[in-house]
């Protein structure tokens, strides 16, 4: 069997459940319309939500596994459970559909046993649902794939294949004026949003670094048509449908073929895009003892060959597998190594790149006005101080209203006895709070100031615990180009540290990150002072990584 996580992946996927009774035959389930009628399957049908109407009568069958699963993935445990239904370890399925960001509270409320998603990323997005850590129960299993294929016209597909016919390419393309633009399912809805969207993001990570990436997400944006009923082809020239191959599959079966006609189908040259549809047993449910024998049953009728019947009507792939027969005119093969499962950071940029409510944070942006901020960025014309200022609007334009604002400037002395001072007070971002951040902003200026770091730093964490909204992100972000120094009387590195120490309180957490730009800045030293409340340090050294940054802040760029 296939367990595709890493630890790291594998840290997102921890809750807690209340364990359950072990006897739980009374059916609650639901399962994808394609329910064969006539069958004596105790299976229930219901979308998420609805009250759950037999169809067919159920076998007498005392043993009941609960399974949340994707649409595109209920029809196999369609097709296998009249055998499961049957002999002395019969087992009868329960399973509920529900895709996207609301299939972790649905597992939850069910107090399901399994989770099925159609991609494992899911998993690290599911921060109130604790699944077992593989290998326990089978957890990780790869059951099924199916890649996501680029769908455009001849001329935009010519475009492609110049900018090298993989991801990276696409992305360039998406995030310039080149007129390509993007079509896909809504990430918060579908596995084949959340990758597609995600391995554009990650394509440029691998590149550039997730600065880049999270700034190339916000750029293309506006440039993409979020489809939230049916799939995602193209409607327009120029237009580059991100579409998985079940999906193909099924317009081709349905006579859709149609629409495909004189479209070229592109599969990544660079890297794969795959969903991964990944068996997740719960915590609860592998260490209930009757259970783990259900468990066991059900993930080797999945994983048996055969299923593979079940797998290829579904219009998926076993992993590593052949394409269903589904005859999809112009399907490439893939060559390409297939990209990463997504971490949760990729996922938070997604999520907070479509969804405003997603940014909702408290932060507080301190900005280093100290005498060299006044010269020309490396690669720019323009003074370091100037691609600040727009970086802080950058931030105001991306939080919602429900977020908190405020701004600091900081030099060695600025408004004696302290380093820093007040532009904006921390307030509510509304219009007028809006409107009092451009001006703020535009007061930024370089001071014949030194620089101040260690005791701004310790304020501003101080003011930003002082201020702290419970449920809501706290963050300090300082941009500095320098060291501490020219500031008399300053707190030492270890000083900082150690009343950083003091000051942390785990139920009034802040995020620090601190931009470092430039070759004079020491990032090695910061990161040691801020160990104590795990603040992280993002140096870097170019004009155009300045706006990226703070993008990256404001769309999901809190940093662990």
């Amino acid at each position: 069997m296939d367990h595709p996580f890493t630890p790291r992946e594998a840290r997102g996927m921890r809750m807690s459940r209340h364990r359950r009774q072990a006897s739980r035959w009374i059916p609650v389930a639901l399962v994808a319309a394609a329910l064969v009628i006539g069958t004596t399957v105790g299976l229930v049908l219901r979308g998420s939500g609805d009250e759950p109407t037999r169809l067919v009568p159920a076998a007498q069958c005392p043993a009941s596994l609960r399974i949340v699963t994707a649409s595109s993935f209920a029809p196999v445990l369609t097709e296998i459970a009249p055998t499961l239904e049957s002999g002395d370890d019969c087992v009868h399925l329960d399973v509920d559909v529900a895709d996207g960001r609301v299939a972790p509270q649905r597992v939850a409320d069910l107090q399901a046993d399994v989770w099925i998603p159609d991609d494992a990323a899911w998993a690290g997005a599911a921060d109130s649902l604790a699944v077992a850590e593989a290998p326990r129960g089978g957890s990780g299993t790869v059951l099924a794939t199916s890649p996501i294929y680029m769908v455009t016209d001849e001329a935009t597909a010519g475009k492609l294949q110049s900018a090298g016919g993989g991801w990276l390419g696409l992305a360039k393309l998406a995030t310039s004026d080149s007129g390509v633009k993007l079509a896909l399912r809504d990430p918060g809805g579908s596995g084949e949003g959340l990758v597609g969207a995600g391995d554009v993001g990650e394509a440029v990570w691998l590149d550039e670094g997730m600065d880049a990436s999270a700034e190339a997400l916000a750029t293309a944006l506006p440039r993409t048509r979020t489809v939230t009923d049916g799939q995602a082809l193209p409607t327009q020239s120029g237009e580059v449908g991100l579409v998985a191959e079940y999906a193909l599959a099924r317009l081709r079966g349905e006579g859709g073929g149609a629409a495909l006609a004189g479209s070229r189908i592109l599969a990544g040259s660079d890297h794969t895009a795959i969903l991964r549809y990944t068996w997740l047993p719960t915590a609860a449910a592998v260490e209930d003892p009757i259970m783990t024998g259900l468990l066991s049953r059900v993930l080797s009728a999945l994983t048996d060959p055969d299923a593979d019947d079940a797998i290829a009507k579904a219009g998926l792939r076993r992993p590593g597998g052949s394409p269903p027969p589904s005859e999809i005119k112009g399907l490439p093969k893939l060559s390409a190594p297939p990209f990463d499962i997504l971490g949760g950071h990729q996922v938070d940029h997604v999520f907070a790149t479509w969804y405003p409510a997603d940014r909702r944070s408290d932060i507080l942006l301190v900005v280093d006005v100290s005498g060299s901020m006044r010269a020309l960025a490396p690669g720019s014309n323009r003074p370091l101080i100037s691609l600040v200022r727009g970086g802080v609007l950058e931030v105001g334009k991306l939080l919602p209203n429900n977020s908190e604002l405020s701004l600091w400037a900081f030099g060695s002395n600025l408004d004696p006895p302290r380093d820093y001072r007040t532009l904006l007070p921390r307030g509510n971002l509304d219009s007028a709070q809006r409107q009092r951040l451009t001006r703020a902003a535009h007061a930024l200026d370089a001071q014949n100031t030194g620089t101040g770091l260690y005791d701004t730093l310790l304020a501003a964490y101080e003011a930003a615990k002082a201020g702290y909204r419970s449920g809501v992100p706290n963050q300090v972000v300082l941009f500095t180009d320098g060291k501490n120094g020219d500031d008399p009387g300053s707190i030492s590195a270890g000083e900082l540290s150690a009343r950083l120490r003091a000051a942390a309180d785990p139920k009034r957490p802040v995020n620090v990150t601190v931009i470092s730009f430039g070759l004079e800045a020491d990032a090695a030293t910061l990161e040691n002072a801020l160990k104590p409340v795990e603040g992280y340090v993002d140096p870097i050294t170019t004009a155009d990584r300045v706006r990226a940054v703070f993008i990256h802040v404001a769309a999901g760029g809190v940093h662990h």
